[in-house]
């Protein structure tokens, strides 16, 4: 996903480029597998300062459910804005002085522009905090660790010891 924007960088502001893109070896990060292609569209569009680059990517991922442990894949698609800026001057080839942001992504010296960090950090992003299998998902038994999902498990619901006064209140209650 690497892009020679020497051309783009030397045309006016608000000229674009369109380009599709189809990656087969995607690394998202080392907790994160990546299940097949990875498939997406840019636009990159010449800014006053460098190239405001936006798209989407459509992957899916292999993810751990929360509630059960069961491993599942989930297809995403990824909408993505970002800016990048320039640390040589395309014309002249002299370094650039450097901008003061750390959430920058730059064009090398080369004139070449990477995609590949900005989508992985916009897919950590995207992933929900919470991974679930389904949206119903039961989850596991606390006492035996039954997949709840399969069906219910045999086991006796434990009663904290503590909350035995309010057992004996309720019984009270239902006899009257």
């Amino acid at each position: 996903m690497i892009y020679n924007v020497a051309q783009l960088m030397k045309a006016p502001v608000g000229t674009s480029q369109v380009n599709d893109f189809h990656e087969d070896d995607f690394q998202a990060g080392d907790d994160i597998q990546v299940v097949g292609p990875l498939d997406g569209h840019v636009r990159m569009r010449r800014t006053n300062q460098g190239l405001l680059v936006d798209g989407r990517v459509d992957l899916t991922l292999q993810l751990e459910c929360n509630r059960c442990l069961k491993v599942f894949e989930q297809p995403m698609h990824i909408p993505f804005e970002e800016q990048f800026y320039p640390t040589v001057d395309v014309v002249t080839g002299l370094p650039l002085p450097p901008f003061d942001e750390e959430e920058i992504f730059p064009i090398d010296s080369h004139h070449e522009l990477d995609l590949t960090e900005a989508i992985r950090q916009n897919v950590l992003t995207a992933l929900p905090m919470v991974t679930l299998c389904q949206e119903d998902c039961k989850g596991l038994c606390s006492q035996c660790g039954h997949d709840l999902n399969l069906g219910p498990c045999e086991c006796q619901p434990v009663i904290d010891t503590r909350l035995s006064v309010l057992e004996k209140l309720l019984q009270n209650g239902s006899q009257s």
